[in-house]
């Protein structure tokens, strides 16, 4: 049966690799950050919430920044004067037998992770918004269709960049390794909306 199914408001994932192995001085950086890390729900965080404006981390800002332009000029399109500023970015480590609790990001557009280092076979696991179904049908196999979550396998170096409203969360780390993943939150810095609607805004989000 000839027909075409479109995938219509599709929820952007983007993943991509940094391209390059991190240098001595960015993994002596994540280890001094890590040193005294503070307790999170499953697992641990750096203090420091702002980890991407120490000088250490310029060339690996830089790099964010580049795949984070990519990811709004493909996504959004827009005619606006805007783009998307990292605002806030911590380091997260989980340990065996931890995890990352499913959550979202509010008070960001896009959110990121770059991986620093992982188990095998890990990555993250995104979830459908159950609220928004209303029925229950048992998938045959799952696909992006159906499923109610869906895993993304990441290696060292990889990026993915997704909606921050978007729930996601990490399973439980089984192997005796330090997981460790830097992650950033976004808005929207410049002009939005249109003075013909009566609902243009500029911001300024200062990184």
């Amino acid at each position: 049966m000839q027909h075409e199914l479109m995938n219509l408001f599709a929820v952007p994932v983007y993943k991509a690799s940094l391209g390059r192995k991190f240098t001595d001085s960015e993994l002596e950086f994540f280890n001094s950050q890590l040193q005294q890390p503070v307790q999170a729900i499953s697992n641990f965080s750096s203090e420091n919430k702002y980890v991407l404006n120490a000088p250490e981390m310029g060339g690996l800002k830089k790099l964010a920044e580049e795949h984070l332009s990519e990811y709004f000029t493909t996504v959004y399109d827009t005619a606006n004067d805007a783009k998307l500023v990292i605002t806030q970015s911590w380091l997260s480590l989980t340990g065996k037998g931890g995890s990352h609790h499913t959550h979202s990001h509010p008070n960001s557009i896009a959110s990121g992770v770059i991986y620093i280092s992982l188990a095998a076979n890990d990555g993250i696991n995104f979830y459908r918004d159950e609220d928004r179904q209303w029925f229950d049908l048992k998938p045959r196999q799952q696909n992006y269709y159906n499923a109610y979550s869906y895993f993304i396998e990441a290696k060292a170096a990889d990026i993915i960049i997704f909606p921050s409203h978007i729930k996601h969360g990490v399973r439980e780390v089984e192997q005796d390794i330090h997981r460790v993943s830097l992650a950033f939150n976004t808005f929207i810095s410049g002009e939005i909306g249109r003075e013909e609607f009566s609902n243009q805004l500029r911001i300024d989000v200062k990184p």
